[in-house]
C-alpha cells in the first residue's frame, strides 16, 4: 500500500525541482532580433529593473585585428562611425590595456546633449586570438560639464578573429542616459546605434591609416603594443 505522505514529498520535490529549472531558464538572455541588414544583426534584450533595454549588435568585418583595434585607440575619431558622437578624447592610457575615455553624445532637441566617461580593460585569450574589450562608466572620474553626465553605462566589444581572416565583432551594451529623458525616445535609438556604428564602423577601417597598423605580440602570444599604428592615427 502506498504511503500518502512519501507519495505527497516525491511531488513537493519534484515540483521544487520543476520550479528551479524554470528559474534558471528565466534568468538567461532572452534577445530578441530587431534587424538584420547589411550583414548587421541588433539584438535587444529586457534589464531587470530598467526600462531602457539593453543592445547586442552582431557584424563581421574584413579587414585585421590590427586594424579595428586602431580605429578603437583613435578616440578623436569617435564622431566619424560612433553613432551620434560629437567628441572623443583619450583622457588617460594606463599601459597597452587599460584606459580612460570621454565621450560626448549628442541628443535630439530640446535635451541636453550627455557626457560619458568609460573605463576600458582589455583581455586577449592567446590561443584563439580573440579581444575582449569591457567597458564601465565612471562618472565622477573628471567634474561635471555643461552637458548631463551619464551615470550608469556598461557593456564589451568582442573581436573574435575568424579562419577567413575576417573579424567578428560584437558590441553589447546597456546605458541609463538620466536628465528625466522620455523611456520611448531613448528605446527609439537603441536600435540605430549599434546599427549605424557597425556599419561605419565597416566603412572607416579601410582607410589606409588604419589598414597600416600592426600589432605587437608578447612572447606569451598576446598584444601588448603597436609595432605601426598607421600614419594619422591620433596616439
Amino acid at each position: 500500500m502506498r504511503n500518502p505522505e512519501s507519495f505527497n514529498y516525491l511531488i513537493l520535490i519534484l515540483l521544487m525541482f520543476l520550479f528551479s529549472i524554470v528559474t534558471i531558464g528565466s534568468a538567461k538572455a532572452q534577445w530578441e532580433l530587431v534587424k538584420d541588414e547589411d550583414g548587421i544583426k541588433v539584438f535587444l534584450e529586457t534589464i531587470p529593473g530598467s526600462k531602457i533595454k539593453e543592445f547586442k549588435g552582431v557584424t563581421n568585418i574584413n579587414s585585421s585585428l590590427d586594424s579595428i583595434l586602431a580605429v578603437l585607440y583613435d578616440a578623436d575619431a569617435c564622431p566619424e562611425w560612433v553613432h551620434n558622437c560629437k567628441q572623443g578624447t583619450r583622457l588617460r592610457d594606463i599601459g597597452f590595456y587599460e584606459a580612460y575615455l570621454y565621450q560626448v553624445i549628442n541628443f535630439p532637441f530640446p535635451l541636453k546633449d550627455r557626457d560619458l566617461i568609460l573605463h576600458t580593460l582589455m583581455t586577449q585569450d592567446p590561443k584563439s586570438k580573440e579581444i575582449t574589450i569591457k567597458l564601465n562608466s565612471v562618472p565622477d572620474y573628471i567634474s561635471e560639464t555643461n552637458n548631463v553626465r551619464i551615470k550608469t553605462s556598461a557593456g564589451y566589444y568582442l573581436f573574435k578573429p575568424l579562419h577567413d581572416g575576417s573579424v567578428e565583432v560584437t558590441w553589447l551594451h546597456h546605458t541609463e542616459p538620466g536628465g528625466g529623458v522620455p523611456t520611448w525616445i531613448v528605446n527609439s535609438l537603441i536600435v540605430a546605434t549599434p546599427f549605424e556604428t557597425l556599419k561605419y564602423l565597416k566603412k572607416i577601417v579601410q582607410e589606409q591609416k588604419y589598414q597600416k597598423a600592426k600589432l605587437k605580440y608578447s612572447s606569451e602570444g598576446i598584444a601588448d603594443g603597436w609595432e605601426d599604428m598607421g600614419s594619422g592615427v591620433n596616439k
